[in-house]
């Protein structure tokens, strides 16, 4: 049976009039009589799910795992990755909501934006607003991490449609490590890099630095990078394939390294 009323569908599909002139023909109609003639030759489209999903790069295959019930009330926009919390593990922040829907369907605007707080292993739990301080209920859309009070933080700014950009500034976070590489003359802030911290325990999550992180978006070309014990040094992969280890001294807070792995 068809999901749209005839209005809606006839504006689309101006046949539908000819082949059913009243409300109630098309109340009792098929899809396959409304199409007629059309139905053999039009395509069937099937959605497994509807679910926003995180899909894990296991190598050889893409892992699905949906998110959690929180992140699905609400279309999401931007998607933010960065350590919000400081804990070493990788969280990730959802714009949300979309009100220009059509003029027959409601707005989605069950979304405050959602912070995500991840525990290294792929799994994400949601954070209530209260407790993370993200409260936005406008039609959210780009969204960007930057440090931008240099206190080892990730903060973070989103944007709305038709309203007020917003500064969200993070003072819970434990302090990390803001790290900015210096790259060749063509590339001076390292877009492309990717940085890993090392710790006594092992490495720790990837971050690349990227030109264009979402929609008309850039997260800070400076990391903010933690760990649950104090980093020794910083795995850097440059463009080109070059790779190189910085060790840290103890009780760095800021550090800038070169594409020689020489830090300043």
């Amino acid at each position: 049976m068809p999901d749209r009323d005839l209005n809606i569908l006839s504006l689309t599909l101006p046949f539908v009039r000819e082949r059913l002139p009243t409300h109630q023909a098309y109340a009792q109609a098929s899809v396959a009589d409304i199409l007629g003639d059309h139905f053999s030759s039009a395509k069937s489209v099937e959605v497994n799910t509807l679910d926003s999903m995180l899909f894990l790069n296991r190598g050889d295959r893409f892992e699905p795992r949906p998110l959690p019930p929180e992140a699905q009330f609400s279309p999401a926009f931007a998607l933010v990755v960065a350590d919000y919390d400081g804990d070493g593990h990788e969280d990730v922040f959802l714009s949300q909501n979309f009100f220009p829907t059509q003029p027959f369907a409601m707005r989605n605007d069950a979304g405050r934006g959602l912070l995500l707080r991840g525990d290294g292993a792929g799994q994400f739990t949601a954070v209530p607003g209260h407790i993370s301080g993200v409260a936005i209920y406008g039609d959210q859309r780009g969204a960007a991490a930057a440090d931008f009070d240099r206190d080892g933080r990730v903060d973070l700014v989103v944007s709305q449609n038709a309203a007020e950009t917003i500064l969200l500034r993070n003072t819970s976070a434990k302090p990390g490590l803001r790290i900015r590489l210096e790259g060749a003359s063509a590339n001076p802030a390292g877009i492309g890099a990717s940085l890993r911290l090392e710790t006594a325990s092992g490495l720790g999550p990837v971050r690349e630095i990227q030109a264009g992180s979402g929609y008309w978006s850039q997260n800070s070309p400076v990391q903010v990078m933690s760990s649950p014990t104090a980093p020794v040094a910083v795995h850097i992969h440059w463009p080109g394939g070059r790779k190189t280890t910085t060790p840290l001294p103890p009780g760095v807070s800021e550090i800038r390294i070169d594409t020689s792995g020489q830090a300043r």
